[in-house]
């Protein structure tokens, strides 16, 4: 072809009539479109120069000459035929270049039905596989060749009729003697046949380029013997051809449909072959191979792992175990893993296997496992259900006995009014007696009986008149009478003494009101209530409400008002089941804010212990009681002097504690722990003290390590002294030169570029040091702790180290007071303060030594310790670090690129594009695919151009996983697969480069 490029129209028209030819996908024909015109060019050419040289004819009539000189056919008809110009290996060898090199039109008519040119191909490789078994049996002296004995005979290969008829190619044979061997060897000579174990090769690898195309794949799959025969060739004593077969049938299997095929060539196998079993002759040369071939080994065991695993039905798949498991394949394994582990790929091969095995044993143990649990599990929830239920009946017993004191609970309010209105009516009788007495002004008045008898009582006043004291003077008139005296005697009437404090009337002489039970749970009104002192003398005093509760319909009111569940409290009356849940809960006082009483109830339902129980933990100094969490959350509740105060101020006025909720109760009862902030405090300290210093010791290890390290690392001065040269190389002229340079001046060496914007400075300082000064390269060696003390802040620490002081100081304090105490354990405080003492006085050293570290550090390269931190500070160096290793990795992927583009310029007509996309789409017009990630079955319909080929190279780099597989070594798995990633890479490159001179020597 004419080497001027033509002009751009010209181009553009051939470039359409190459793509056309290639018979790629529509975005990879787009991308092409968009190259330059100097790209298009050279791919023009590059297909130019792979122009096939003889048409699919040429190859076909080769092969059915080589075909009827095979056969034992008389003379006569043989000598009319035309004798072929070249040996049939070397046909062959062409022929197989062709297949995978030449347009996808030149592969398209060899297999059109004009051709049928997989038809004739499969034909010779029937008749060189005849031809090679002929060959070996009459070379042995012992062999005795019949019609039963005879293996290849046609009517057991050719079990499908082929498409094509030549007049002398259905001569058949079924005995060959000792002078028919003769006459076979001269005619293989005549008709410059060659070796039939190379031909057997080069036919499998021609079925191997025609299954790499689309069309041609369906045809192998659906021609009803071509598989037969391709499995039949593993008879061929060759180790590498029979490593070839089992590669393409494994690649078969991974294609839908394709491995029940494959069984049915085997299944075919057996019966021409003579086996027992099915896979016996495989699994024979497997593990009792004349000669160890890794290569055949691989094959051999990636096959058995694909033709096993790569089933969906789990069934089949043990089945198929099974049937190799009879074989003797699972002693084998454990041989070779023994004997040949210095084979990593084989190893690989095999670990793939085990990893994909399904072990029905351990299934079973699984499933049985999970029966008993299914069993316990339901043990538990027969005994969790009879729990609740007993559980339901106490709550049940529960509520009936609360109802029953509920009721008993309102009897003794009722008989308490009562007495109080008794007393009330003693009183003022009393008091109108003694001021009848005064106004009658008798000394003989008989005040005395009465004071101590009820109204209505008999009385003698003649009778006691000697025995009465005389009155006491009348008070000032705003004297405030003084309270009656303690009630009578038991005695007098037979009615029980009230209880203390309740004969005392209230200032005024008001009386208690009574507490309203209503029907219905009502809505709160929240109103600020006055006191009952403080109602004295205002308009309070005046009023008397209780008239009002029968003058109005308070029915309708609580109907109208009624909150909750709208359900009435009094539930005395209804079933024991029902009870539990509407039992009346009597309204608590509370002295807390709302926001904080809702607080502290969800952290009494935390803490789940009661205040006896606090106090005796807090005195004890009991951590397995006080968990760090629960002192945490009883610091955030310690009683303020407002909360403490109004507890206070409640109890003054002769309340009772009793009648606040649960919250305040708490409250109250944790402001009475002596000392409880104190003790808190104390015992935070012992429960984090531990933590705290095992956190701070690795960062102050890391800031002196990193400081010394900076400060001594020599490598790293001769780096700054080399980028001190570079930066007054280039500002001497102007700006004069400098003696030194803030770390910050680092960062910016990415920011200086070359003219072309490819290169920073920095860039160019990593090459430099490379490749003058290697040593200095490793400076990062010794600054791992760099990057740890970047995330450390010396100014916490300090504060969490006077933290700690102050908590060793009030736990001191504490020890004393607690000596000073009787009965009060005080050994495990002091243990604690022994061992808090030597870590503190340790951690206040490092501590300084750290901060002393960190300043020389940073006086050393040039910065302000006061403006300075080891985040700042430390983080300038990281940065730095990562810096230069981005720009190392950079340099040498630049050097590997211009390494391939100097191997690409040494080959003849081969070029490479420097872009990574245009690179992989060149790789793909020479057949080479992307590696497939997911080794699923592959879709009759998503196999393209190139996907059997991709599917071998991806088979050797990767054993085939499944998803699902029952056992996993990953990790070792991995470690293997880097150790050999790069000679199979190596070796697959090798292999292609192997090729293409072979492609090279026979076109052009």
């Amino acid at each position: 072809m004419n080497q001027i490029r033509p002009d751009d129209r010209t181009l553009e028209e051939l470039f359409q009539k190459t793509l056309a030819a290639m018979d790629l996908p529509a975005d990879k024909m787009k991308m092409l479109r968009e190259f330059p015109s100097d790209k298009k060019w050279d791919i023009i050419r590059d297909r130019d120069q792979v122009t096939a040289k003889h048409p699919p004819q040429y190859y076909i009539d080769g092969l059915k000459t080589y075909i009827r000189g095979a056969n034992l056919v008389p003379k006569a008809l043989t000598l009319k035929k035309k004798q072929p110009v070249e040996p049939s290996t070397q046909l062959l060898s062409s022929l197989e270049i062709s297949l995978r090199t030449n347009n996808i039109g030149w592969v398209h008519e060899f297999l059109n039905t004009n051709n049928k040119g997989l038809d004739v191909l499969l034909d010779y490789l029937k008749t060189s596989l005849e031809v090679m078994r002929e060959i070996d049996s009459a070379n042995d002296n012992d062999f005795i060749l019949n019609g039963h004995n005879h293996l290849l005979s046609n009517s057991m290969l050719n079990n499908g009729n082929h498409n094509y008829t030549d007049e002398n190619s259905t001569t058949k044979r079924s005995t060959l003697g000792r002078s028919d061997a003769r006459r076979l060897h001269r005619k293989i000579k005549k008709y410059q046949i060659g070796e039939a174990t190379d031909d057997v090769r080069l036919c499998i690898m021609c079925l191997r380029a025609i299954m790499n195309n689309q069309n041609g794949f369906n045809l192998v799959i659906q021609h009803p013997s071509a598989l037969n025969y391709i499995t039949l060739s593993l008879q061929h004593k060759n180790y590498r051809c029979k490593a070839l077969i089992l590669e393409l049938l494994a690649a078969v299997c991974l294609v839908e449909l394709g491995h029940d095929v494959i069984l049915a060539a085997f299944d075919n196998f057996r019966i021409v072959c003579h086996e027992r079993h099915r896979f016996e002759i495989l699994m024979k040369s497997f593990t009792q191979p004349l000669d160890f071939n890794v290569d055949y080994m691989i094959a051999c065991m990636q096959f058995i792992n694909i033709i096993v695993h790569s089933v969906q039905d789990m069934n089949y798949r043990v089945y198929l175990q099974e049937e190799f498991k009879l074989l003797g394949l699972d002693e084998c394994l454990k041989k070779y893993l023994e004997i040949h582990s210095e084979c990593d790929l084989f190893i690989l091969q095999i670990h793939a296997f085990l990893d994909n095995y399904f072990d029905v044993g351990q299934l079973l143990e699984d499933s049985e496992t999970k029966e008993q649990a299914i069993t316990k599990v339901s043990e538990l929830e027969e005994q969790l259900s009879i729990a609740n239920e007993r559980i339901h009946d106490l709550e049940n017993g529960n509520c009936s006995k609360m109802a029953e004191l509920q009721k008993a609970l309102t009897s003794a309010e009722e008989q308490i009014e009562n007495v109080k209105k008794e007393r009330d009516d003693m009183s003022h009788t009393l008091n109108t007696l003694r001021r009848n007495q005064h106004d009658r002004g008798s000394p003989n008045s008989s005040t005395s009986s009465i004071s101590s008898a009820p109204p209505g009582a008999p009385t003698s006043t003649s009778n006691t008149a000697s025995n009465i004291p005389p009155a006491p003077p009348m008070p000032p008139p705003n004297f405030i009478p003084p309270p009656p005296p303690p009630g009578p005697p038991p005695p007098m009437f037979g009615i029980p003494p009230p209880p203390p404090g309740m004969l005392e009337p209230l200032p005024g002489s008001m009386t208690i009101k009574k507490k309203i039970q209503t029907k219905y749970k009502l809505p709160n009104l929240n109103w600020t209530s006055l006191k009952p002192g403080q109602v004295r003398g205002t308009v309070f005093s005046e009023l008397d409400d209780e008239k009002y509760f029968k003058l109005i319909d308070f029915e309708t009111f609580e109907e109208l008002f009624k909150t909750g569940s709208g359900l009435p409290i009094n539930q005395a009356n209804v079933s024991p089941h029902s009870r539990q849940k509407f039992i009346k809960i009597p309204e608590s006082l509370t002295l807390l804010d709302p926001q904080r009483q809702r607080n502290l109830g969800i952290a009494r339902r935390k803490l789940d212990l009661n205040v006896n129980t606090i106090g005796r933990a807090l005195n004890n100094l009991d951590l397995k009681i006080l968990t760090t969490d629960t002192i945490d959350i009883l610091q955030h509740f310690i009683p303020t002097e407002t909360e403490i105060k109004a507890f206070t101020s409640y109890l003054s006025d002769g309340k009772s504690i009793t009648n606040l909720s649960d919250e305040d109760r708490f409250l109250y009862g944790l402001s009475k722990i002596e000392r409880l902030s104190q003790k808190l405090n104390v015992i935070s300290f012992m429960a984090n003290f531990n933590d705290i210093n095992q956190n701070l010791i690795p960062q102050l290890k890391a800031v002196i390590t990193a400081s010394l390290s900076l400060k001594n690392n020599s490598k790293f001065k001769k780096l700054l002294e080399i980028v001190l040269a570079f930066g007054n190389y280039m500002n001497s002229s102007k700006r004069g030169p400098v003696y030194g340079f803030k770390l910050s001046s680092l960062e910016i060496l990415t920011d200086t570029r070359t003219h072309d914007k490819r290169l920073t400075l920095l860039h160019f300082i990593v090459q430099t040091i490379e490749e003058r000064f290697p040593d200095i390269g490793r400076f990062d060696t010794d600054l791992q702790a760099v990057e740890k003390a970047a995330q450390v802040s010396l100014e916490n620490i300090q504060t969490d180290v006077q933290d700690l002081t102050r908590g060793l100081d009030n736990a001191k304090k504490e020890l004393v007071i607690r000596q000073t105490m009787k009965n009060v354990e005080t050994r495990p405080l002091e243990e604690f303060l022994n061992i808090a003492q030597d870590k503190i006085d340790r951690l206040v050293k490092d501590a300084k030594s750290a901060q002393d570290s960190f300043n020389q550090c940073v006086e050393y390269f040039g910065e302000p310790p006061r403006t300075q931190t080891p985040s700042n500070f430390f983080s300038t160096f990281v940065k730095f670090q990562r810096a230069y290793q981005q720009a190392h990795h950079e340099n040498e992927e630049r050097k590997r690129l211009a390494r391939e583009a100097a191997a690409t310029l040494e080959r003849p007509n081969k070029r490479q594009i420097n872009k990574r996309s245009q690179e992989e789409l060149l790789n793909e017009l020479k057949g080479r695919k992307e590696a497939i990630k997911d080794q699923k079955l592959i879709k009759r319909e998503a196999l393209t151009d190139g996907t059997i080929e991709t599917l071998l190279d991806d088979l050797k780099k990767t054993p085939y996983l499944r998803a699902d597989a029952a056992r996993r070594n990953r990790r070792k798995t991995q470690e293997l697969m880097k150790q050999i990633s790069r000679d199979v890479l190596g070796s697959v490159t090798n292999g292609t480069n192997n090729n293409n001179n072979i492609s090279t020597e026979v076109h052009f």
